[in-house]
């Protein structure tokens, strides 16, 4: 059997060990089986990995349900050894389809590294903010773990929906186990809501000080989860005066759903979003009531922004981090006098906006946007005349035997004749894009050999 070894070079990116040029390589075979099996173990490595490293940052593991022996199905968190002393506490919701502590295998284990492409990176700038204006000591820290909540008997641990099925089964042609809950559920955090319901009862209740704030980050399918169990009279009536900030990345939590008057005012003014937008990182896209002009979901129930260059959900708290810590940082800084700025934006393009988010935006603003409305109408109106009139004229000069396109009276004029300077530079221009296009496809392929 061949061994392939993998190391961590200074840049914290792991490299192959016969060929520290590459990354790791999934595609080693055509079986996919063996190909599987081989990146199971390579994830456990680094499970290893980021363990030891939230070890070495005196983040304490906690067995959930609270109280279980390591023989019996549990999931494990990390928290600050001494949660019940600090004033302010973050609590961190991955993504439910990760490993814990990774954000982005694609990062992680490619260019980036270990502790861009993990929770290290949170952690580590978390550890250098105070808790607020009064408290200069950093802030405690929650690490939830929303996705190995597939209990593996044999391994002794929970995996994740996708790890579940790369576990060493009865021979290499079974298409994998069946989910029993009695053998692979672990108690009070069978689902991701379960699991979230669990984090608050049993660490935020009990471990947490009754006079300390706590701030949310949550990703993906978990925002919506966190937010539909804060989304109640009875739990925001026991949580929401510690709530202090929550930011959102990723999540579909539709407004229309809050009931809680209370949570739906916090979100109003001391929580944001971030979207996948086709704009710089933190621009506004909407504001908490929405805005249906733009490109995507965005009633939220706050203000949302942009998360730059990330273009899917496991990207965007790597490509955020900074943003979102700093506007944790301030909103802890002011304390009760934060507020949400007013944030009102029209939309990506000339949509209709309903009547009801014109009212909630106010009068003033209703007449500004009714006049760009119209505005707009006009301008286009006009445009449609004009291109009219020069399909008629173009009808027109057909019917006359003219050509009306000065384009082919450009191409065929004095200054483009063979053998001009002009033909040379263009000839070289077009060389040049060639070698451009056929080195792109180069670095591509070795990309892929790579294993990104």
């Amino acid at each position: 059997m061949t061994i392939y070894s993998y190391f961590i070079n200074e840049d914290d990116e792991i490299r192959s060990l016969e060929n520290a040029d590459y990354y790791f390589h999934y595609f080693l075979t055509k079986n996919e089986r063996y190909n599987d099996r081989r990146r199971f173990a390579y994830n456990e490595a680094i499970g290893n990995v980021i363990h030891s490293r939230l070890d070495a940052e005196s983040l304490a593991s906690l067995r959930l349900p609270v109280g279980t022996k390591p023989i019996d199905p549990y999931v494990p968190i990390r928290i600050s050894p001494d949660l019940p002393e600090r004033s302010r506490v973050v609590l961190i919701v991955g993504e439910d389809n990760q490993q814990f502590g990774v954000l982005a295998h694609r990062v992680l284990g490619g260019k980036g590294g270990i502790t861009k492409g993990s929770i290290l990176n949170l952690v580590q700038a978390l550890k250098k903010q105070p808790s607020s204006s009064t408290d200069p000591t950093p802030p405690g820290i929650i690490i939830a773990n929303p996705s190995e909540l597939w209990w593996w008997p044999e391994g002794k641990r929970g995996l994740t929906p996708v790890d579940r099925h790369y576990i060493p089964m009865t021979s290499a042609v079974h298409l994998g186990r069946a989910y029993d809950k009695a053998r692979n559920g672990i108690p009070k955090n069978i689902t991701t809501a379960e699991h979230v319901k669990c984090v608050f009862e049993e660490v935020v209740d009990k471990l947490v000080g009754k006079d300390a704030k706590l701030d949310i980050i949550a990703v993906g399918n978990s925002a919506e989860e966190v937010e539909k169990y804060l989304n109640d009279d009875e739990v925001w009536k026991k949580f929401g005066t510690m709530m202090g900030a929550m930011v959102v990345l990723g999540g579909f939590y539709h407004s229309d759903e809050f009931k809680c008057e209370g949570f739906k005012q916090f979100m109003q003014e001391r929580a944001r979003a971030y979207a996948i937008h086709h704009t710089p990182l933190d621009n506004p896209i909407a504001g908490s009531f929405g805005n249906p002009g733009a490109l995507g979901f965005t009633s939220f129930g706050c203000p949302a922004f942009s998360a730059g260059e990330a273009n899917m959900t496991e990207l965007m708290l790597i490509e955020t981090h900074h943003s979102v810590l700093n506007w944790l940082e301030n909103v802890a800084l002011l304390g009760e006098a934060y507020r949400n700025e007013d944030v009102q934006i029209y939309g990506d393009d000339d949509g209709v906006i309903p009547e009801e988010v014109l009212q909630a935006w106010g009068e003033k603003d209703v007449e500004e946007t009714e006049k760009h409305m119209k505005g707009t109408e006009k301008d286009m109106e006009e445009t449609e005349a004009e291109i009219k009139k020069d399909e008629l004229h173009a009808l027109e000069d057909g019917k006359s035997g003219h050509d009306s396109t000065p384009k082919k009276e450009v191409a065929v004029s004095k200054e483009s004749s063979p053998g001009s300077s002009q033909d040379s530079r263009v000839a070289a221009a077009e060389k040049e894009d060639e070698e451009n296009v056929v080195l792109k496809v180069k670095d591509l392929k070795v990309t892929v050999e790579d294993g990104e």
